[in-house]
């Protein structure tokens, strides 16, 4: 018998995921793109062939940029995107023999600015010193060889200018981004300490179920059984005991129902083995019962295969507005409208009871309406609550599944 090789196994398991596309500097380049084109168009009106050559070879940059980003390779994307405008903007200068004193010149630091929010810090530093480097020696080459009215002292000036930005911007950007990156850290850890909550929170509603089902369920059980023994062994003459017997026998029944409802409510066991849908006819069906809201449930699409994980959430989703239901709303009906379609899963919930001023529902959040926006957020999924006074309450949930 051979196996495969676990190195491999290994090597292949831990491959790290290609980098998403990044969404700035895929409008950057766009924006970019249409600047060029425009200015391409005008230099084939006024057959600029210098001009022309120019913007074609940066609109070439500019796409291999979007190709690159799209790929997740967006580190080169963005040396890509850079270096092209760069490029393209010194030639154009010394080409055309533009003053150092021009508005052009804002261009550099706006290609600082790009680069700043784009790239690395390292990789930062050093194109800010591509920058300067060739700016200088640009300035330079004018004021050296061509008659275009620029001096040495322009171009130091110059340089100083680009040096300043390049520091003063890469000091900003990188506090920046060191504040959205320990941000979105916290924003992730509180996301898992929130996960693992609400996981250890099912752990512990499914040890009490079977402990209520397997262990007190069986008690009660046995003492229902032993009750009804004893009361056929009272004399019929005793009829004062053989009816304080049979309340006695009638109340561990109602006990026992109690206990298999919470059992159920706890930890829905048939949400495991029967699905999401005879779970919740199931639930909306008892819940009307012992609440006498008359539950209207409609279902569309397909359920087969929703993970555990989702139909959980939308089934405790659909426990917690029904019951909110039942305890505000003062209405005699309601309505559970759940679809699937398109890799989402649709929940409303609605009533048209005294509805709730959502304003200071907010302000005051239970425990019940935190669980079910945490419940949706780590299911990537959004909730929405419509209501006013005298006009009903709409939960609606959307999970990708």
């Amino acid at each position: 018998m051979t196996t495969a090789n676990p190195t491999v196994l290994r090597a292949e398991e831990h491959k790290p995921a290609p980098a998403p596309p990044n969404r700035t500097l895929f409008f950057l380049a766009l924006g970019l793109m249409a600047a060029a084109g425009f200015s391409l168009l005008q230099a084939w009106l006024h057959r600029w062939n210098g001009t022309a050559f120019t913007y074609c070879a940066e609109e070439v940059c500019l796409a291999g940029a979007l190709w690159l980003n799209r790929r997740g390779a967006v580190q080169w994307a963005t040396v890509l995107l850079c270096l092209s405008e760069l490029a393209c903007s010194l030639f154009l200068i010394a080409y055309y023999g533009v003053g150092f004193s021009d508005e052009e010149l804002l261009l550099f630091p706006l290609i600082l600015v790009t680069a700043a929010v784009l790239m690395e810090w390292r990789a930062y530093v050093t194109f800010a010193a591509v920058v300067c480097v060739s700016v200088g020696v640009t300035g330079y080459m004018l004021a050296r060889y061509a008659a275009v009215g620029t001096t040495n002292n322009r171009v130091v000036n110059v340089l100083n200018i680009l040096a300043v930005t390049a520091a003063a911007v890469g000091l900003l950007a990188r506090n920046l981004k060191r504040s959205v990156f320990e941000a979105r850290e916290a924003e992730q850890h509180v996301k898992a300490l929130s996960g693992r909550l609400l996981h250890a929170q099912e752990e512990e509603r499914a040890r009490l179920a079977r402990e209520l089902h397997d262990d007190l369920s069986q008690q009660i059980a046995a003492l229902s059984l032993r009750i009804g023994n004893l009361k056929r062994q009272i004399p019929t003459e005793y009829d004062d005991a053989r009816t304080q017997s049979e309340l006695i026998h009638q109340k561990l029944v109602q006990v026992s129902e109690t206990v298999r409802r919470m059992s159920h409510e706890l930890h829905p066991a048939i949400l495991q083995y029967a699905g999401l849908e005879a779970a919740l006819e199931s639930f909306c069906q008892e819940f009307g019962s012992l609440s006498g809201v008359d539950v209207s449930l409609a279902i569309h699409g397909d359920f087969n295969g929703v993970p555990s994980s989702v139909a959980l959430c939308v089934y405790r989703i659909v426990q917690e507005s029904l019951r909110n239901i039942a305890r505000h709303a003062k209405v005699a009906a309601a309505k559970v409208d759940i679809g699937r379609a398109g890799g989402i899963l649709t929940l409303t919930v609605s009533d048209a009871g005294v509805g709730l001023d959502l304003a200071s529902v907010e302000a005051k959040a239970g425990l019940g309406l935190v669980s079910m926006r945490e419940r949706v957020r780590l299911a990537g999924g959004s909730l929405e609550i419509a209501s006013r006074p005298r006009h009903g309450t709409t939960v609606l949930a959307r999970i990708p599944d």
